[in-house]
């Protein structure tokens, strides 16, 4: 019963995938809540019913399956960045039969990237698009036929189905990445580190954002494939077989598509074989090396192809440049996304290589040396700080490296209670969720920039603050007794009351969490104070202590005029009101009804038919589809107290 169980689970488990692409393309969200409740009562069952042990799900593992399906929902759909030069390398050969990317670029409303010859190319190597291939393949496959059965779908390679099953793709890697970093510290450490060593590289490090909120990004596939290729070589190490070394090529040649600087690893296997100086070591090597001197000569023929013969230099001039002059030591100790700066829990990584002198001393000196080679690759380039990364990005390719440098160190003071490096973990967790909530609202300095500990520390206590604040586990009137006693700062009543009025660009220095998601920092121009919204949606959090229907009023105004933007209004996700923005500040009125609003904070969402990053051709300005003024209520019902 447990093995039939466990493989109802794996089909459910691709089943919430589609479900995720389904409810990003239109349809209920109750579908993919369903299908995920389904996929973990059949985890559940995998482990507890009788019968021969299921494969692979036992109690341990049955805490990364529910991670993992209680984060599907929040993975961001849409393509931004460089996810949309990795998905034109895809759409142009499948839907177009040839390599002229400026139909692509122009269909996904994105910037082009153009060559010194004027032409449109991409820059980056096409790993990403080699893992995206089969997902959008089956993707296309049910668009194309729902369409021909008359659902309002295009088969086009742009809409939002294509979109979301390449985002949320990179989601299912990213967890399976995880699934292999469990299963290599598990034999090396039993169940218990493996867990909690793979939690805390799932959610405090870098990694879960570029799974959850940037994975159009090439870092999920690259910790996924970095840790199927290490655990590939730690199984095939001694192996005599040309065959093992032929797949262990293969994973390598893939991982450097992804990532070229992620070729560094490919050195473990080399050293290895070098090192140990079997007689069959010209044999295997010549095995393992195929597959990425393969992988090699058919990126450069793309390359040639997109930007000439002297694509080297072409590519050279075109991104950040590299010097001789490393910045070793701002790579991982500056502010401005250092390594241990951002992710302390690097330093128990690395900590740990030492501790694998006494495992293994060889294979520490390994890991110490790919590390070394890592940092100085990416300390040699012009934008060290990795631009807008969220901590040191580029260094997530040594995600099973540093698994194994926590394992280890866990392992090491597991002769003290383990539930204290579970409490030093979890706080590193904290404070690595925080910090993201930080960098992604701006709310100390911008993306590009440096994060000071003095300004950092009181941002990560106010954030800890607002998400006890906006928790929901509470039951409603004990929520609302805690915040009338901690904060008590409400729309219309008490002695701390808002009047009535959201400003936006003043809003209350006490009560910052009103502004929530996807808005740019506040601006005056005379004695209007407003701010410009962010992409496609942007929100508001009211606070309200009792129900009741009110008469609502936004004063705003259209951004770009030659960009037409309805606005349609969301209280707690219950629509209310939908709008044209005018092209002057003006004044649009409607009704919030009572069945809209609950006791405590309301989301109040913005939603633009338009943004101009994505419907003007060319327009590298602020995504700002409209500019808000002001949000005023005035209740009409329910009698304040």
């Amino acid at each position: 019963m447990r093995r039939r169980a466990e493989a109802v689970f794996l089909v459910l488990a691709v089943g919430c995938w589609a479900a995720k692409v389904a409810v990003d393309s239109g349809a209920p969200a109750v579908i993919l809540t369903a299908v995920s409740i389904l996929a973990a009562l059949a985890a559940v069952a995998a482990v507890l019913l009788g019968g021969p042990p299921a494969r692979w799900l036992d109690a341990g593992r049955l805490s990364l399956v529910m991670v993992a399906l209680a984060q599907l929902p929040g993975v961001y759909s849409r393509l931004g960045g460089d996810g949309f030069e990795y998905y034109v390398l895809d759409h142009s050969p499948i839907f177009d039969r040839d390599l002229d990317l400026a139909n692509d670029f122009q269909g996904l409303g994105a910037r082009p990237v153009l060559s010194p010859r004027g032409q449109v190319t991409s820059r980056v190597p096409i790993g990403v698009s080699l893992v995206w291939l089969p997902p959008l393949l089956l993707v296309h496959a049910v668009v194309a036929l729902a369409s021909l059965l008359g659902a309002p779908l295009r088969p086009d390679g742009f809409s939002t189905p294509y979109q979301s099953a390449v985002t949320s793709a990179t989601y299912v890697y990213s967890v399976l990445g995880l699934a292999v970093l469990e299963a290599m510290l598990r034999r090396l450490y039993g169940p218990a580190i493996a867990l909690l060593a793979t939690l805390a590289i799932w959610w405090a490090t870098p990694l879960f954002f570029y799974a959850i909120a940037n994975p159009s990004m090439s870092h999920g596939a690259s910790a996924f494939l970095a840790t199927l290729f290490v655990a590939a070589w730690l199984r095939f190490r001694g192996s005599p077989r040309p065959a093992h070394w032929a797949l262990l090529g293969a994973a390598g040649a893939l991982l450097s598509l992804v990532r070229i600087q992620d070729a560094v690893l490919l050195a473990l296997p080399l050293l290895d074989l070098a090192v140990e100086r079997r007689r069959d070591s010209g044999r295997l090597i010549a095995a393992f090396a195929a597959a990425p001197v393969g992988g090699a000569l058919l990126q450069a023929a793309v390359w040639a192809r997109l930007w000439g013969g002297d694509f080297v230099g072409a590519l050279a001039r075109q991104g950040p440049g590299f010097s001789l002059q490393l910045a070793w030591l701002e790579l991982v100790l500056s502010p401005r996304h250092g390594l241990f700066t951002w992710t302390p829990l690097y330093l128990a990584s690395c900590a740990g290589w030492l501790l694998w002198l006494r495992r293994d001393a060889r294979l520490a000196a390994y890991f110490v040396l790919v590390f070394v080679l890592a940092v100085a690759v990416n300390a040699s380039m012009g934008d060290w700080w990795g631009s807008e990364a969220f901590g040191q990005r580029r260094l997530l390719g040594l995600t099973p490296l540093f698994g194994l440098g926590l394992g280890e160190a866990l392992a090491f003071v597991r002769r003290h209670p383990l539930a204290l490096a579970t409490g030093v973990v979890a706080v590193l967790v904290l404070w690595n969720q925080g910090l993201a909530y930080i960098y992604n609202g701006e709310l100390v300095a911008p993306r590009s920039q440096a994060l000071s500990l003095e300004r950092l520390a009181p941002a990560q206590v106010d954030v800890l603050y607002r998400g006890l604040l906006e928790t929901r586990l509470l039951p409603a009137p004990l929520w609302t007794l805690a915040y009338d006693s901690l904060k008590g700062v409400w729309l219309d009543e008490g002695a701390r009351s808002l009047g009535g009025v959201i400003d936006l660009g003043s809003e209350p220095a006490d009560l910052p969490i009103v502004v929530g998601h996807n808005w740019y920092p506040p601006e005056t121009e005379g004695e209007t104070t407003f701010r410009r919204s962010k992409g496609r949606r942007s929100w508001l959090r009211v606070p309200i202590r009792t129900v009741g229907d009110f008469d609502a009023a936004l004063r705003l105004r259209a951004e770009r005029p030659e960009l037409p933007v309805r606005v349609s209004i969301e209280v707690n996700g219950q629509a209310v009101g939908d709008t044209a923005a005018p092209p002057a500040w003006g004044e649009y009125a409607f009704r919030i009804p009572s069945s809209a609003v609950h006791p405590g904070l309301n989301d109040v969402a913005l939603v633009y038919s338009a943004s101009p990053r994505q419907d003007l051709p060319d327009y590298r300005g602020k995504d700002a589809a409209v500019a808000v003024d002001w949000l005023k209520l005035r209740r009409t019902s329910g009698r304040p107290r």
